[in-house]
C-alpha cells in the first residue's frame, strides 16, 4: 500500500476520533479539533497534493476551447438541421424503427458521450 494513503488514513482516523469527542463532550470547538483538522489537511495535501507543472494538474485544467460538441446545447423539439448546426454530424446513426416505431433514430456523439434520440427528424430525448 502507498505510504501517502496510509498517512492520509491515519490523519483521517485521528480527526474522526477528535471530532467525535468534541461533538459529544464540548459546547464549543476545542483547540484539539482545530489542530486535528490542520493535521488532516496536511495529510490530504501530502497524499493528493498537486505540484505545479505536474501531469495531474495539466489533466485537471479545463481547456480554453473544446472541439467536442456538447449535447447540453440541444433541447427536445429541435429539428435535425438545428442539431447538426449546434453540435455537428453524429458519429453514428442507429435506426430505432423496430423498437420505437417508424421515423425513430438515435444519433450517437461518442466524443461528447451523449446520444440524441430523434423521432420524425425532431429531438425527442437527450442522453
Amino acid at each position: 500500500m502507498d505510504t501517502k494513503v496510509v498517512i492520509l488514513g491515519v490523519a483521517l482516523l485521528q480527526w474522526l476520533v477528535i471530532a467525535a469527542i468534541a461533538f459529544f463532550a464540548a459546547r464549543r470547538v476545542p483547540k484539539k479539533l482545530i489542530v486535528s483538522t490542520l493535521i488532516l489537511s496536511a495529510g490530504f495535501v501530502s497524499a493528493f497534493g498537486v505540484r505545479r507543472g505536474s501531469v495531474a494538474l495539466k489533466a485537471a485544467a479545463l481547456p480554453a476551447h473544446s472541439e467536442v460538441a456538447s449535447c447540453a446545447s440541444v433541447d427536445p423539439g429541435m429539428s435535425a438541421d438545428a442539431v447538426r448546426t449546434k453540435i455537428g454530424t453524429p458519429q453514428e446513426i442507429r435506426d430505432d424503427a423496430k423498437t420505437r416505431g417508424p421515423g425513430a433514430a438515435t444519433w450517437v456523439y461518442g466524443d461528447s458521450r451523449c446520444a440524441v434520440h430523434m423521432l420524425d427528424e425532431k429531438v425527442e430525448l437527450i442522453d
